[in-house]
């Protein structure tokens, strides 16, 4: 991979990349995966078979899944040049100021553990990789509950909880949105995008995925 398309990685990269990465998929198939549990992991090797497939890279390149316990990397070698963690949560987890930064299990608190982790494996190779760290915000829109009386709903209850407290979908979506990007904005550059996903039995699932680059 030569030095110009390795200037090319930034946060709107990864999220264009991600956008193209997902093209082939389902939205409904998607909004199945976001509504009944993990889903980093999914879209995590879906952009990595994305990079893998359209990158120029050289004979000792490659796009690494979970090299040295990092969720993507592009390395040269024993080298990287790229490291991404990525992690996943519900809109209304990012809306909420305890969970994004005021309490112990936050937002903040995943991030810094990420960033930190990245900025080690970068001080024992030549310490020029980039690091970046992504997010998902994802709601089902869940009005009763009803909807996730069997558990078959993962996160019902919390997603309608934040649908309740902000009036509408739109409303616990914008506000998870800015507040995540007001967190991500004091780390370095960022980027978001809004995913195409479709819906699971009936209910409308949104989703968003948010790119830092750290200074």
């Amino acid at each position: 991979m030569n030095q110009e398309t390795l200037n090319d990685f930034d946060p709107t990269f990864i999220a264009e990349s991600m956008n193209r990465a997902l093209l082939g998929s389902s939205q409904d198939d998607l909004a199945y995966l976001f509504a009944t549990g993990k889903n980093e992991l999914y879209l995590r090797d879906l952009l990595a078979s994305h990079l893998h497939n359209t990158l120029d890279l050289d004979d000792e390149e490659f796009v690494g899944r979970e090299w040295k316990k990092h969720d993507l990397s592009i390395n040269n070698g024993n080298h990287p040049l790229v490291l991404i963690e990525g992690k996943s949560y519900i809109h209304y987890d990012a809306a909420n100021d305890m969970h994004l930064e005021g309490g112990k299990n936050t937002i903040m608190h995943d991030l810094e553990k990420d960033l930190a982790k990245c900025e080690l494996t970068r001080s024992k190779s030549k310490g020029d990789a980039k690091i970046f760290f992504t997010a998902i915000l994802f709601t089902v829109e869940v009005i009763s509950p009803k909807s996730f009386r069997f558990k078959n709903l993962t996160y019902g209850q919390y997603h309608r909880q934040g649908i309740k407290k902000f009036g509408s979908l739109v409303a616990l979506r914008d506000k998870g949105n800015s507040n995540l990007l007001n967190l991500l904005s004091r780390y370095g550059k960022t980027a978001s995008i809004q995913l195409q996903v479709g819906q699971y039995r009936g209910h409308s699932v949104v989703a968003d995925f948010h790119v830092l680059q750290i200074n």
